[in-house]
């Protein structure tokens, strides 16, 4: 998850350089809060909750443009919307677009085609502001989840900044001229519109947030209460420095000294929640939610202690000059660093070690200094008609069309490449050579592996990603309905095995081979599945919404399958052998996940019906298709993993199967996938894997009559 940078000052007069009201409680809030963000980034499992910077940031944001709105009202009376708008568009485009492009480049040259569509339909929407509901929307889809990060990922805490901006100065405005007659009441009138927001938006974060966190995170709708937050804290000073105007009070060294102590305590404990947050949060923690409100409240602290109102605290290591720098070019900061963390392993061929990483931070900090010194302030603080609304959006449009058109272009090279690799598929597969695919391993076949495919990788490994069956009857994480697709026997004569291939991913990774099978006559076939779902009673790992709706597809699951146990004469599973679970004190994983499966198991056993469990497929800890292609086609054998690495996770199906009983019978593929000492990337011309764990369609389609084979033989044993 990544998070957002604002590095917006506060108000700036309508003509010429900008006046520096930079606070610098502010200003060191800017730069915890990226620094936070960064280093999660950088070493997630170090800084486990660091994505709360994105909090922080959308407080800050909230204050400043809140204040900045009231003093404009309080200057003319009204909100000038469209200065409002060329301001915004003035101070973050430059750098952001700037950035887009460069990353679009760098995709277009790094990057594997296989990715570029996904890559570039995500820096379209982040050119035009709306990544954060792309990706919202992504998130829900298991068949995404092990899709390689967006390098523009991070754009979307910038899409509901700049959704902020457009929605945030028409509530203002409209509390501004619902009180009209009243200027008095002016404050009173947006205190009561930006409260009524605030709480809709967070009751709205908190009830989406439980019923589907993934788009909770990313959406614009649970999110406004943070601005909204530090738009109150907003309207509160100004309150309370206008009652303080004209008030004369008499020097009181005693009580300034306390006032400075209460407010050092405050922002103590403003920096404590922050770093208590950043530091104790994980993936796991249900966000935003009830949990958000820990770093907004230390964000609205931190800025609260430093009020102009009150006996400001002194700076202290809050206004160090590499501190405010820091703050200074925070926005900068946050635009450069996540692109390169995601594209220099496509340039290097590897993950980016320790001292990779260190380069990587010096480099972006140089990087956000020269951008903030010869792309942002130059054009922030042009004057003339460069500040005219009209000019502003005469340039802003055009440059925001030229990275949407640039990435429309690599979307469409990377289908084309796609739907040529697919051609080439289909090809070989209808006249298949020699010892293609599984057929290489297979003892009983001479002459394998075969030579001639020695050069021979299909799919190509750029667009082996999309190598998987449909999603038909696929159920994704946020739905709980129980679907089935049925594949009868083709020109079968007579009775032939009625089978239901049931789980989750890995399950639905078996089902070209099981079609295979049904198209030849030999099975019909039904479907159950369901991403991130084994067919087990252990609870998984995860958010709670999603594990909410696996355990209400198993239940009815669970229903269909004993309602008729007769109908099916084996139920075949297969299932995620690394798959983490809420493990009971006193278990282990293997133990827990093993007792999950035999207990749901058990109920189709005891009634009579065999269950079938395919072994898991080797586990790789990082894409072999990466490897492919970095390392070359001429050497595919520098990306096999050894039998140790490929299962270095016990398998609790194993474990599984010996206390059901006889009544469940193995799979087991393992020498199609391995030799006894490797597990190669490329078997007979064929590229094995989509992704680290899920094998292609491609390659499973070759193991239909192995897989068929050993399915045939238990089942006879089971009749016999």
């Amino acid at each position: 998850m990544t998070a957002p940078v604002l590095v917006e000052r506060e108000a700036a007069p309508p003509t010429g350089r900008p006046r520096s009201r930079t606070r610098p409680e502010i200003q060191a809030l800017r730069a915890l809060a990226v620094m936070l963000v960064v280093l999660y980034h950088l070493w997630p499992t170090r800084l486990t909750g660091g994505y709360v910077g994105v909090d922080v940031f959308f407080v800050i944001s909230g204050f400043l443009i809140t204040g900045h709105l009231l003093r404009e009202a309080t200057t003319s009376g009204r909100v000038h919307l469209a200065q409002f708008w060329a301001r915004r568009a003035r101070r973050l485009l430059p750098a952001s677009l700037l950035v887009l492009g460069l990353t679009a480049v760098a995709t277009l040259v790094w990057v594997p085609r296989a990715l570029w569509h996904g890559f570039l339909v995500d820096t379209a929407a982040a050119a035009t502001y709306v990544v954060n509901w792309a990706l919202a929307a992504q998130s829900v889809d298991y068949l995404a989840a092990d899709a390689a990060a967006s390098p523009v990922q991070h754009y979307w805490s910038l899409s509901v900044e700049e959704q902020f901006y457009l929605v945030w100065p028409l509530l203002v405005g409209l509390a501004i001229w619902w009180s009209v007659r009243r200027p008095a009441r002016r404050l009173v009138a947006v205190g009561a519109v930006l409260t009524l927001t605030t709480v809709a938006s967070l009751v709205w974060s908190l009830h989406l947030t439980g019923a589907s966190p993934s788009t909770a995170y990313f959406a614009t709708t649970t999110r406004a209460w943070q601005f909204g937050a530090g738009g109150l804290l907003a309207v509160a000073e100004l309150v309370l420095a206008g009652r303080a105007t004209g008030r004369r009070v008499a020097p009181d060294a005693r009580r300034d000294r306390l006032t400075a102590f209460a407010c050092a305590g405050v922002l103590a404990v403003g920096v404590a929640l922050i770093g208590w947050a950043a530091l104790r949060f994980d993936g796991g923690t249900p966000f935003p939610g009830t949990a958000a409100i820990v770093p907004v409240v230390g964000a609205i602290a931190v800025i609260a202690a430093g009020a102009p109102s009150a006996t400001r605290v002194g700076t202290g290591p809050l206004g160090l000059r590499p501190v405010q720098w820091l703050g200074d070019v925070s926005y900068s900061t946050y635009l450069w660093h996540w692109p390169p963390i995601i594209l220099l392993p496509y340039a290097l061929g590897r993950t980016l070690h320790t001292a990779d990483k260190l380069v990587l931070l010096a480099v972006v900090l140089v990087l956000a200094g020269a951008t903030k010194r010869w792309v942002e302030d130059p054009v922030r603080h042009a004057s003339g008609p460069w500040r005219r609304p009209r000019v502003t959006f005469a340039w802003v449009v055009p440059a925001m069309a030229v990275v949407v058109a640039m990435s429309a272009w690599g979307v469409q090279q990377g289908d084309e490449a796609a739907h040529t690799a697919a051609q080439q598929v289909a090809a070989i597969e209808k006249a298949p050579p020699s010892c293609f695919g599984a057929a290489s391993m297979d003892p009983a076949l001479a002459n394998c592996p075969d030579p001639a495919l020695k050069d021979v990788i299909v799919p190509n490994p750029s667009t082996a990603s999309g190598d998987f069956a449909g999603v038909s009857c696929w159920v994704r994480n946020d739905s709980a309905a129980l679907e089935s697709c049925s594949y009868p026997a083709k020109g079968a004569t007579g009775r032939v095995p009625h089978v239901a291939l049931v789980g989750d991913s890995h399950a639905r990774a078996m089902l070209p081979a099981l079609i295979v099978l049904a198209n030849e006559g030999k099975l019909s076939l039904d479907t159950y599945l369901k991403g991130s779902c084994q067919w087990s009673t252990a609870v998984p790992a995860g958010d709670k919404a999603t594990v909410d709706r696996c355990l209400e597809w198993r239940t009815k699951l669970h229903g269909r399958l004993t309602a008729h146990p007769g109908e099916y004469d084996a139920i075949v599973t297969a299932a995620l052998s690394k798959e983490q679970f809420q493990v009971p004190a006193g278990q282990t994983r293997e133990q827990y996940a093993s007792r999950g499966l035999a207990a749901a198991w058990k109920p189709l056993a005891e009634a009579g019906v065999p269950i079938v469990y395919i072994r898991d497929n080797p586990i790789h800890t990082s894409d072999p298709n990466t490897c492919l292609q970095t390392k070359g086609k001429d050497a595919p054998q520098r990306c096999d993993i050894t039998r140790k690495q490929a299962f270095a996770t016990p398998d609790p199906q194993v474990a599984a199967a010996k206390l059901v009983g006889s009544d469940v019978s193995v799979i087991d593929l393992t020498s199609f996938y391995c030799t006894a000492t490797t597990c190669p990337a490329v078997i007979g011309g064929v590229d094995v894997y989509r992704d680290p764990h899920h094998v292609t369609e491609t390659y499973v389609r070759t193991l239909a009559p192995y897989l068929g084979k050993q399915l045939f033989a238990d089942l006879a044993r089971g009749r016999g």
